[in-house]
């Protein structure tokens, strides 16, 4: 008895808790309660009609009527003005069509196609003469701080990592 008199912090936590779940005990019990009466209800709900009477359409759901036909609109007659306007998109749309034909054309008579450019651009590598770059060259190219630049950047991007050095 002197402990609960020392500790009374605790008593009176236990003392919530517990009434806590009695509370939560007695909303379970009403809740379980109003859901059989709810149960009860829609039960005696679906036996509205007995084995011995039939079933009548009530006033309220009898069928709609038959709606209206619906009206055709025919549109308007084009004026003066969007006559025109119609004619010369349509013989825009008909040159766009003629330039792209004449184009076609030329391509396909000027390139060859895929085979042709092949050998033209080995035709153009095997005429290729190689270049030999004169130190005079090379020391005019250095002084122009881009062309050093490049030069460095080219130097780190061709020679060997430096992981393998």
């Amino acid at each position: 008895m002197s402990w609960l008199l020392d500790n009374p912090q605790i008593v009176i936590v236990v003392a919530l808790a517990f009434a806590s779940w009695l509370k939560h005990r007695s909303e379970t019990k009403k809740a379980e309660a109003e859901e059989r009466r709810a149960r009860e209800e829609m039960a005696e709900d679906q036996d509205i009609f007995g084995p011995d009477q039939e079933w009548r359409v009530p006033q309220e759901f009898s069928p709609l009527p038959v709606p209206p036909p619906l009206a055709r609109r025919t549109p308007p007659p084009l004026t003066q003005f969007e006559v025109s306007d119609v004619e010369a998109q349509l013989k825009r749309q008909q040159d766009i069509q003629d330039r792209l034909k004449k184009i076609r054309e030329t391509k396909a008579t000027t390139t060859g196609g895929a085979s042709a450019t092949r050998v033209r651009v080995a035709a153009a590598q095997s005429h290729a003469k190689p270049l030999a770059l004169s130190e005079a060259s090379l020391k005019s190219s250095l002084k122009d701080p881009k062309q050093t630049r490049r030069a460095i950047i080219l130097r780190e991007i061709l020679n060997t990592p430096l992981g393998l050095r």
